[in-house]
């Protein structure tokens, strides 16, 4: 009986105060544990660069990577990761290609 006087709650108003931030402070570091897992769990994706020479269109160098892929595909992809839809690739711009 001693012991059970001795953890009774006196101020519930505390008492309350306490469980909701103890329920707060698990969510947090659930949400944020999720959160880590998902932001390393993804597939990292590998690039090689490659210069444009003279002559070079995107679907001469897109060739070299297709790897019994589609080409327009990789033309794409190419593409979209260089922000280069609508404008012509010319010599000496760096062009990051996708090797996933």
């Amino acid at each position: 009986m001693i012991i059970l006087n001795k953890y009774r709650v006196t101020d519930t108003r505390k008492f309350k105060r306490f469980m909701f931030l103890t329920v707060l402070l698990v969510s947090m570091a659930a949400f944020t544990s999720i959160l880590t897992f998902n932001a390393y769990s993804k597939d990292i994706q590998r690039f090689d660069y490659v210069s444009v020479q003279a002559g070079d269109t995107l679907w001469s160098i897109a060739e070299n990577y297709a790897e019994g892929k589609d080409i327009r595909e990789v033309i794409y992809n190419i593409s979209k990761l260089n922000k280069i839809h609508n404008r012509p690739i010319r010599p000496g711009d760096l062009i990051k290609i996708p090797l996933n």
